[in-house]
């Protein structure tokens, strides 16, 4: 028998032995290309998957011995699975050409550096983008028992977010307005993302609930605007059940409408960032803006229009609340940056700024005068208020702005004012981590706005001595209380505002 018969008899015996066992001969798959899974949280967004594109379906994943970086941060994986396009887990047994790992989120304020962010920050706006880049690599994944991937690519421009889908409309609004600071005509353009479920639309009216942004979200991507605050937040179900349709309570839910300004909403007409006492180049466009949104949807319901901002947003919130006083149902100003006081200005209109420049104080000089005057409290004695703020806020100082506002609206005798102050702002999502006091507006997205002030005790007591913050309390040992109704949640508290 010569040598050539006895090798082909070889390899057909190690084809009969492998057919036999159900083992297959090796593929050439791959890793044709990555996405990342953005999520938002308190502290802004994070990379919560990584979702892999391969080139042929597989059956069963192993990531025994995978390892994952993302932004040169090494990731835990805590969960993988065969997915969609989207990382929506398929059916089990069911193969799929999409494999999702989920990865552990940590955060750390004082080493931002392994938080691996998709976002960075510009020192010279002051504002947040998405990363110039967002390199993932995955090494060692073994899909069908017998084959280990690996592939490195640039995922920055590949981002998915069920969160961000939710909100299903997104426009701008354009229009030509006169600048407060120059008296000349100029074109502006806002742009908007609203969150629009289809459910609601089939019954009765819904209230709509408006976000302003911090001057950090500026710019023109609303996904900025979303996930810079936890605006993702306000359509998850724990806070969206507060809300109930005008005739309706089985039918909950409330439209969401977060509009973005090009630079800040305390731009008075320079391009900088304000001191909180003047009026917003973008006052009048925002209220157009809200105005035909609301226009185009019949079944927003116009007596129950809610606004809500942080910092810069809180700001204007106040602001555009004061021009149009007669529009909205409630308020909800969260480290408003809306000063009681007034400051010194340049002869072209701009402030004047001294060499210190530190948090708080962006040299800002005061001139010894009241921005929130008789007749601001007067137009918005009637507006119901809630007011969220931090007592270690060291960039809104709450005793130059919220905290003075507070009280000279509640001295004046206006009801249905609240406060609610917090000593700090300690983390939910992560242990041990503690915020700047400056972001109180996360109460707020973690539906832990509750407790308030003592309003009798704030009216009688001299200057601000009458306010005590309180973490353990959410906010103050009071109860918002509203014809005999009282509230122990902001959300709660809204619902019931009708104009």
């Amino acid at each position: 028998m010569n040598s050539r018969y006895l090798k082909l008899s070889a390899v057909a015996a190690v084809a009969a032995l492998a057919a036999a066992c159900g083992s297959r001969p090796r593929t050439s798959n791959a890793i044709d290309n990555i996405s990342i899974g953005i999520q938002g949280y308190e502290f802004g967004p994070a990379v919560s998957k990584v979702i892999l594109n391969l080139k042929e379906p597989v059956s069963s994943l192993d990531t025994s011995k995978a390892k994952l970086l993302t932004a040169g941060v090494e990731r835990a994986i805590s969960k993988s699975y065969l997915s969609d396009a989207e990382g929506k887990a398929v059916k089990e047994g069911q193969s799929s050409d999409y494999a999702t790992l989920e990865l552990q989120v940590n955060y750390s304020f004082e080493d931002p550096s392994g938080n691996a962010s998709p976002f960075h920050y510009n020192l010279s706006t002051l504002m947040n983008e998405w990363a110039p880049s967002y390199p993932v690599s995955v090494n060692n994944l073994v899909v069908d028992h017998q084959q280990a991937l690996s592939k490195e690519a640039d995922a920055i421009n590949h981002r998915v977010s069920a969160e961000l889908a939710a909100f299903t409309k997104r426009d701008s609004y354009s229009g030509s307005y006169t600048n407060p600071l120059t008296q000349q005509k100029e074109k502006l353009t806002l742009n908007y993302a609203a969150y629009e479920p289809k459910q609601l639309k089939k019954g009765a009216k819904n209230p709509l609930l408006i976000w302003l942004h911090g001057q950090g979200e500026g710019g023109t991507d609303t996904d900025i605007t979303l996930l810079g605050n936890e605006v993702t937040a306000l359509v998850r179900d724990d806070i969206q059940q507060h809300f109930t349709a005008a005739d309706d309570r089985k039918e909950s839910g409330a439209y969401v409408l977060a509009v973005q300004t090009p630079t800040y909403w305390m731009d008075e007409g320079d391009g900088t960032n304000g001191a909180g006492a003047g009026v917003s180049r973008y006052t009048e466009i925002l209220m157009d803006t809200i105005k035909a949104y609301v226009q185009s949807n019949p079944d927003i319901d116009s007596s129950r229009i809610y606004l809500a901002g942080c910092s810069n947003g809180g700001y204007m919130t106040l602001n555009l609340a004061l021009h149009y006083p007669d529009y909205f149902a409630a308020l909800v100003p969260q480290a408003t940056a809306y000063s009681y006081y007034s400051f010194e200005r340049n002869p072209d209109g701009t402030y004047k700024k001294t060499a210190d420049q530190t948090a708080g104080s962006a040299g800002f000089v005061k001139d010894g005068g009241l921005y929130f005057d008789e007749e601001k409290i007067k137009t918005l004695s009637a507006l119901p208020i809630w007011f969220v703020h931090a007592a270690n806020d060291q960039i809104v100082q709450p005793s130059d702005y919220a905290l003075p506002v507070y009280k000279a609206l509640v001295d004046s005798g206006a009801d249905n004012k609240w406060f609610s102050y917090y000593e700090s702002v300690p983390s939910a999502d992560v242990d041990g981590v503690d915020y700047l006091g400056h972001w109180s507006w996360i109460y707020f997205f973690n539906d832990q706005v509750g407790g308030v002030q003592d309003v009798e005790k704030v009216k009688n007591s001299p200057a601000l001595t009458g306010f005590a913050a309180s973490n353990a309390e959410k906010g103050g040992p009071a109860a918002a209380t509203v014809g005999g109704q009282s509230y122990t949640n902001v959300f709660d508290w809204l619902n019931s505002q009708h104009k």
